[in-house]
């Protein structure tokens, strides 16, 4: 048991060094201001496609956030600071927006998966907390959040997102003769200065 414990540590502090993560800070008040959304969450399911890796999660309990109960979130899975998600495992997730509607974690954060033997939870050590514990501190001091609705939540998309909103046809008719009449004006006005000035 001590050389798996050895060999866990082993792997993870080289992970460590090679992915250069700053000083791991317990999670706090502070800590959880850092980051978008925080929820305790299952794996649905994981994909790879265009180079982009998926978890999708179905959301237990949202402590921060606006978000809707199923929730897909980018990783890095190819590089020093890849992480790995599996169907079915429980995770306490902290993300944050990566582009307006898209979420990401990465390997230096301090999102951490469920471990039924708590022996096996390497993350524990740094965390100060068991998973049971870090899941009561966020829920008292974060509370539980409801669940964005799905037409809420689109609306919101619509309202954040750039818009092009087109005057209508009275308008765009009105707008043209505003603009022809300042035209004259300014025609008029220069002209008479250049007949002053002969």
């Amino acid at each position: 048991m001590r050389k798996i414990l050895f060999f866990i540590f082993l792997v993870f502090s080289k992970a460590i060094n090679a992915c250069n993560c700053p000083p791991f800070e317990v999670v706090s008040a502070k800590v959880c201001f850092n980051y978008n959304v925080v929820f305790y969450g299952k794996v649905d399911s994981v994909s790879v496609s265009n180079g982009y890796n998926t978890a999708y999660f179905t959301i237990q309990e949202l402590y921060k956030g606006k978000v809707q109960q199923h929730v897909k979130i980018n990783f890095d899975a190819t590089t020093a600071c890849m992480m790995s998600f599996s169907k079915n495992e429980e995770w306490l997730m902290y993300c944050s927006f990566q582009r307006f509607d898209e979420l990401a974690v990465n390997f230096c954060g301090h999102s951490r998966k469920y471990f039924s033997d708590t022996s096996q939870d390497f993350y524990q050590l740094a965390a100060q907390r068991t998973f049971e514990e870090e899941k009561l501190f966020l829920r008292s001091n974060l509370l539980i959040q409801p669940f964005v609705e799905n037409d809420k939540f689109n609306q919101q998309q619509v309202d954040f997102k750039p818009h092009n909103n087109q005057p209508s046809g009275f308008n765009k008719l009105l707008l043209l003769l505003t603009s022809f009449l300042v035209m004259i004006i300014i025609y008029i006005v220069t002209r008479k200065k250049n007949k002053k000035n002969d």
